[in-house]
């Protein structure tokens, strides 16, 4: 007679897997939202910032999955320091311009375009990681830059600056860069604070910091844009990042690393899906050689 999976080992891998390939479908639709809401990327940004704050403090303010550790919470999102503020300070800003270039990125080119080129991240941990550290750069690391560079050249209609998808590639790059430095630097505060800690504060910090800039033009919106901005912030922002840290109790870090890498694929799909937008040959072999040396990357730094 076959026996029952045990309780405590086959279930929550089973609901982390199931979590956390949730979440990386989520994280590939929320590029979706640049092209559906018809308002400036700062914007866009805004309202997901404010969204997702909102809901990350009182999710773990309220949440009664370890209803015990609800006074180590309030404690843990005060910040420890001064030093610790300013961080939190510099975290959000960085997180503001990561966003707003990636969003930029899709509404002046395409997701597939957008997000294939935000794909380029971990080249930039690489590159970057040695000078945090005081480590000498690896000449690897450079020959594989220049392979993700020549998917990015591939990626591109041409280099003429003037062509809007040329603007959009360059966000996108630019978005990749910001994100790496954004998860370096956060990495460095999570060894104080909660990973709920930490994105709140860059949640929270990233909307003040835009509020003064694009405040007016979300109030614009047509009822259609707030309720797309609703469905980013809550589902596709907060929530999405909720099961992924869930997930991340029961997964190796390689394991999220490799299903993480499914983003773009997800993104493309659904843009297909959703938008009609059908990447061009070229794009499909600049995205393959991007998503390539990104895998390996990753796969090599765990």
């Amino acid at each position: 007679m076959p026996t029952a999976p045990d309780a405590n080992s086959y279930p929550p891998k089973t609901h982390a897997y199931l979590s956390i390939h949730i979440a990386v479908l989520l994280f590939g639709g929320a590029g979706l939202f640049g092209k559906l809401i018809d308002l400036p990327a700062g914007s866009i940004v805004l309202g997901r910032a404010c969204l997702g704050a909102l809901f990350v403090y009182f999710f773990s303010q309220l949440s009664n999955f370890y209803p015990s550790q609800s006074s180590v919470r309030v404690q843990q999102f005060r910040p420890q320091s001064t030093q610790d503020f300013i961080v939190f300070c510099l975290l959000g800003i960085i997180l503001a311009f990561h966003w707003v270039a990636f969003f930029e990125a899709i509404q002046n080119s395409s997701v597939a375009i957008g997000v294939l080129t935000f794909s380029t991240f971990p080249i930039f941990t690489t590159l970057l990681e040695p000078f945090l550290n005081h480590e000498p750069l690896k000449a690897t690391n450079l020959l594989l830059a220049f392979i993700v560079f020549i998917g990015v050249a591939l990626v591109l209609p041409d280099f003429d600056y003037n062509n809007r998808y040329t603007q959009g590639a360059l966000w996108g790059i630019a978005s990749g860069a910001s994100f790496a430095v954004l998860t370096l630097l956060s990495k460095r505060m999570l060894k104080g604070y909660t990973s709920n800690c930490v994105s709140f504060y860059q949640n929270g910090i990233a909307a003040i910091f835009l509020m003064p800039f694009f405040a007016l033009d979300i109030f614009e919106g047509t009822t259609q844009d707030w309720l797309y901005l609703l469905l980013l912030g809550i589902i596709f922002t907060a929530i999405a990042h909720t099961l992924f840290i869930h997930s991340m109790q029961a997964l190796k870090a390689r394991t999220a690393s490799l299903i993480a890498s499914l983003e773009p694929l997800y993104a493309i799909l659904l843009a297909w899906l959703f938008l009609g937008e059908s990447p061009s040959l070229y794009v499909y072999l600049g995205g393959s050689i991007i998503l390539a040396v990104t895998l390996y990357v990753m796969i090599k730094n765990q």
